[in-house]
């Protein structure tokens, strides 16, 4: 009797550890994956806002505003803290691209500047430092 609870004590730890090993590799890839998608996001936002410079298409532009709103959101479930100052400064950017598009477009070639730091590696303080004092600029532009 002691024999076969010992065993099934044994098995159940077996299973558990292989059960917590699975899931943590699952919650790695995802962690990756993600990583992955904001930097492509922040990337595919960059190029849009430098071809809409050249061409002027709105489509461009409306096409650079989403994948930055898709980079803030990998960028949010990466860091899983919504009140991090970077995500906040992303979110003034998003707003003044979202409502006040003549203020970013008027103000492009700084926006594509700010991203290319962001688009090198997401992570950069400096990139995040890059966008406040764009979103300062937005907010103190003539209307």
């Amino acid at each position: 009797m002691k024999k076969h609870t010992w065993m099934i004590v044994l098995i159940v730890m077996m299973v558990l550890s292989v059960s917590c090993f699975v899931f943590w590799r699952q919650a790695r890839i995802e962690h990756v994956k993600m990583a992955d998608l904001c930097q492509g996001s922040i990337c595919r936002s960059l190029e849009s806002f430098k071809e809409y410079s050249v061409n002027g298409d709105d489509s461009l532009y409306t096409y650079g505003v989403a994948e930055f709103r898709c980079f803030m959101n990998a960028y949010r479930y990466l860091n899983d803290h919504s009140s991090d100052p970077e995500y906040l400064y992303c979110n003034v950017i998003y707003g003044e691209m979202a409502l006040n598009p003549q203020k970013v477009q008027a103000n492009m070639q700084e926006t594509v500047e700010a991203l290319a730091i962001l688009a090198d590696d997401y992570t950069d303080p400096n990139g995040y430092i890059r966008l406040n004092e764009l979103g300062n600029l937005f907010h103190h532009a003539e209307e």
